[in-house]
C-alpha cells in the first residue's frame, strides 16, 4: 500500500500500529527498517534520502542501547590545541597491529581510561585530557548546522519488540515528526551518556594520520527525539493492549548509520 502523502502515511502508519506485534520480514538488525518498509509499501533502496511520503523514514527498537553514528565532523582547524598526529603521537598507544592509534568513546563525567571526557557550556563542547587539558572545541552552531545538514527532517518510529521461538516481532506504537536542532536537549543527551564521541585515528607505515571520521554517535536511537526542536506526534505510544507473549528487549543495533 504505497503511500503518496503524508496524511496517508500516517493513516498506514495507524493501522500497522493497530495490527499489534508483527513477525519480522528478515532475521537481523534490518529486520526492524525491512518490515516496516514492507507494510508501507515502500521500495527498498541503499541510497540515502526522503522515503515517506517524502521525508525520511527512521525505526528503531524501544531502548536499544549499542552506539549508532548520527554524523562525523572534525573540529575547526582554528579550536585545535591537539589534534590527528600530535592527538596520537601524544596521548595514543600501540594496537594490536603495533600501530600507534587512538580509537575510543568519550563521553561526560568521569574520564575513560585513555583519560578522555567531553565538557560543555551553553555554546560548545570541547574533547579535554587529563593531563592535557583542552585537545579541541565544537561550537554548538557548527554542530547544528552539520546535524540539521544530515538530518534536516525525520520521521522516527518506535516498536517494542518481543521473541518467539527465536524470531523477533515488532509492536510499532510510537512515532514523531521531527525537524530542527534542539541544541540544549542535545547537550542533555550528552550529559546523560547517551551521546557520544569517537576517536578513530592511528598512524599509518608511511607516517601519515589515518582518520576514519570522528564520529557523534548515539546510545539509545529511541531518544533521538529529543535532540530535534519540533516534536510532533504521530502515534501515541500507547496501545499497549496486544497480547504478547514473554515481551522483551533485544538490545541490538538497528538504526542505520547516518
Amino acid at each position: 500500500m504505497p503511500v503518496d502523502s503524508f496524511d496517508e502515511f500516517v493513516d498506514a502508519l495507524q493501522e500497522i500500529e493497530s495490527k499489534g506485534f508483527i513477525e519480522t520480514h528478515r532475521a537481523g538488525n534490518t529486520g526492524i527498517g525491512k518490515t516496516l518498509e514492507d507494510l508501507l509499501g515502500i521500495e527498498e533502496n541503499n541510497i540515502p534520502g526522503p522515503d515517506a511520503a517524502g521525508i525520511e523514514l527512521k525505526s528503531t527498537r524501544r531502548q536499544s542501547n549499542n552506539l549508532t553514528t548520527l554524523f562525523t565532523k572534525e573540529p575547526p582547524r582554528d579550536q585545535r590545541e591537539l589534534w590527528n598526529q600530535d592527538l596520537v603521537r601524544e596521548l595514543g598507544y600501540v594496537d594490536s597491529k603495533d600501530r600507534q592509534a587512538l580509537k575510543v568513546t568519550i563521553g561526560t563525567g568521569e574520564s575513560n581510561n585513555r583519560g578522555f571526557y567531553l565538557d560543555y557550556d551553553d555554546n560548545s563542547v570541547s574533547v579535554v585530557h587529563d593531563d592535557y587539558g583542552i585537545c579541541a572545541t565544537y561550537p554548538l552552531s557548527l554542530l547544528r548546522d552539520v546535524f540539521e545538514r544530515k538530518l534536516p527532517e525525520l520521521i522516527l518510529v518506535i516498536a517494542d519488540v518481543e521473541k518467539r521461538d527465536g524470531r523477533e516481532y515488532f509492536h510499532y506504537n510510537e512515532a514523531y515528526h521531527l525537524d530542527g536542532f534542539d541544541g540544549d536537549d542535545f547537550l542533555g543527551l550528552m550529559r546523560d551518556g547517551v551521546i557520544t564521541l569517537d576517536l578513530r585515528m592511528h598512524i599509518k607505515d608511511n607516517g601519515n594520520i589515518r582518520n576514519r571520521g570522528t564520529a557523534w554517535r548515539i546510545m539509545d536511537e529511541s531518544r533521538l527525539d529529543e535532540a530535534f526542536e519540533e516534536r510532533t506526534p504521530l502515534l501515541d505510544g500507547e496501545a499497549t493492549d496486544v497480547v504478547s507473549e514473554s515481551t522483551q528487549n533485544t538490545g541490538q543495533n538497528t538504526l542505520d548509520e547516518f
